[in-house]
C-alpha cells in the first residue's frame, strides 16, 4: 500500500466533506468522512447538545460563518485503514514540493495595521474598560506552485507531536490546517477535562532556564479565574493542577489543567456556550472585550480562535481552539496569531509573540 498524503488534495479539490486529525502524543491518524451533501449548520453552540460529529466553530458564530458538524458516516482509524480507502475510492494527486511563498503585504504595512489596532486595545485597558484583551492578526502568502495540503498536515503532525493537528474542509468553513495545545473540552463518561493556556515565551537557551514575568502570570490568571467561573455556574465541581510551564513547538505557555465529572453528556453544547471563547482568546469581561474586537482588530477571524474537533455524546469528545492555523484558499494561504494585551503590555514585545507564533505554520511552507 502507497502511504500519499497528497490523495487529501483530490479529496479538497472535489469539495468533499471531511476531517483528518492527530490527537496530542499520538502517532495514529483518523479520517472522518461524510458521504452526502447535506451539511448540518447553524449558530447557536447550544445546538450542539445531543450531536455527534466533528465539530467547526468560528470566534463568533454568524450565518456567514456558521457552526459546521460534519457527519460520520464513516470513522478511518490509523494510516492503513485511512489509505487502504482512500486509494480505493479517490485519484492521487502527486505534489512535487513547495517553492517559496510570496507575501501579498510587506512586513511595514501589517506592523502599521497591528499598531494601530494596538493602540486602541491598550488605551481600553488603561481606561479600565477590560482587564484583557487578545489581539490577532492574519498575514497572507500566495500559496506555492504545488502546495499540498495534504502533505503540509503530514509535516505538521510529524512537526509538533503533542498538538491537535487538523486538516478538514466543508463548503461552508473552506479548507484549513491547525496545530493547536489547548484543550476547551475533553473527556467522556463522566470524566472531564478543560484548561488554562495562557502567557507565552519563547523555549529558551540549552539550559532550559526560564521565568515567567507579571505579566504572562496575571494573563494565566484571568485565564484560569474565568474557568472556574464557568464550571461553578454550571454547577461542576472540579479539581485544579497548575500553573506550570508547557512546551508546545518552539514556545512555552503557562497552563492550569482542570478535572470535573458530567452526568448529562447531552448538554455539552450548554457548557461549551457558556466557556467559549474563553480569554485566552478573547478578554475579559467577555462581552467588552469581544465589542473592542469587532470594532478595532480590523478583520473577520472567521475559524481561527474557535474550537474544533470530535464530538460525541456516547464516546470520546476531544475539541480544541483553533489556535496556529491557515486558510486554504485557492491562490492564497491566510494564517492567524494572536497575544493577550493587558495595561502593562508593549507594543514591540507583542508583535514579535505574534511573530513566533506564525512561525508554526509558516515552517510548514516556507521550503
Amino acid at each position: 500500500m502507497i502511504v500519499d498524503y497528497s490523495v487529501f488534495d483530490y479529496i479538497i479539490s472535489q469539495n468533499k466533506i471531511f476531517a483528518v486529525y492527530k490527537l496530542p502524543g499520538d502517532t495514529s491518524i483518523t479520517c472522518i468522512l461524510q458521504e452526502n451533501e447535506n451539511l448540518l449548520s447553524f449558530i447557536d453552540i447550544k445546538d450542539l447538545n445531543g450531536k455527534n460529529g466533528f465539530v467547526i466553530t468560528p470566534f463568533v458564530p454568524s450565518p456567514e460563518n456558521p457552526i459546521v458538524l460534519i457527519k460520520p458516516d464513516r470513522i478511518l482509524e490509523g494510516e492503513d485503514a485511512v489509505f487502504e480507502y482512500l486509494q480505493k475510492n479517490f485519484s492521487v494527486k502527486k505534489s512535487t514540493g513547495f517553492k517559496n511563498p510570496i507575501p501579498i503585504s510587506s512586513e511595514e504595512d501589517s506592523y502599521t495595521k497591528y499598531a494601530k489596532s494596538f493602540e486602541k486595545f491598550h488605551s481600553a485597558l488603561l481606561s479600565g474598560e477590560c482587564e484583557k484583551i487578545v489581539l490577532s492578526r492574519k498575514i497572507e502568502r500566495q500559496k506555492p506552485e504545488n502546495f499540498s495540503a495534504g502533505n503540509a498536515f503530514k509535516a505538521a503532525f510529524e512537526a509538533y507531536p503533542e498538538a491537535f493537528v487538523c486538516l478538514f474542509n466543508s463548503r461552508f468553513t473552506g479548507t484549513w490546517l491547525g496545530s493547536s495545545p489547548e484543550v476547551i473540552l475533553s473527556g467522556e463518561g463522566k470524566d472531564w477535562q478543560t484548561m488554562a493556556l495562557a502567557g507565552t515565551m519563547k523555549v529558551p537557551d540549552k539550559k532550559g532556564n526560564h521565568k515567567w514575568d507579571v505579566k504572562n502570570i496575571r494573563e494565566q490568571s484571568i485565564v484560569t479565574s474565568y474557568i472556574e467561573m464557568q464550571l461553578s455556574q454550571n454547577g461542576l465541581k472540579f479539581t485544579r493542577k497548575g500553573p506550570y510551564t508547557l512546551k508546545a513547538g518552539c514556545l512555552l505557555h503557562l497552563k492550569t489543567d482542570f478535572s470535573f465529572e458530567m452526568n448529562d453528556n447531552d448538554k455539552i453544547g450548554n457548557l461549551l456556550e457558556t466557556m467559549h471563547p474563553t480569554p485566552a482568546v478573547c478578554g475579559f469581561p467577555k462581552k467588552e472585550a469581544m465589542r473592542i474586537i469587532n470594532e478595532s482588530e480590523g478583520y473577520d477571524r472567521k475559524y481561527y480562535s474557535g474550537f474544533i474537533g470530535p464530538l460525541s455524546t456516547k464516546g470520546t469528545t476531544n475539541l480544541f481552539v483553533n489556535l496556529r492555523c491557515m486558510n486554504i484558499g485557492q491562490d492564497f494561504l491566510t494564517i492567524y496569531a494572536g497575544g493577550g494585551i493587558l495595561p502593562s503590555s508593549e507594543l514591540d514585545s507583542e508583535w514579535e509573540e505574534t511573530k513566533a507564533k506564525l512561525q508554526t505554520m509558516l515552517s510548514l511552507i516556507e521550503k
